[in-house]
């Protein structure tokens, strides 16, 4: 992972909002906050393990946080 995914990632896990999806999501400071980055838990390995994480690019598929 490169150091930019990490600080996101750990952002988002850290003061993130759950987002209902198994993980943590970190959002906009704008009204209504848009949501920008996704994190998903739970993996066969264990449920508080990474399955994934990303951007958001499309506001179709961002959740309002």
């Amino acid at each position: 992972m490169s150091a930019t995914m990490d600080r996101k990632t750990n952002a988002a896990f850290w003061s993130g909002k759950p987002n209902g999806r198994g993980g943590f999501s970190t959002c906009t400071a704008s009204c209504p906050s848009v949501e920008k980055f996704r994190t998903i838990l739970g993996t066969p390995a264990g449920p508080n393990e990474l399955l994934i994480a990303y951007k958001v690019n499309s506001l179709a598929a961002a959740a309002k946080c």
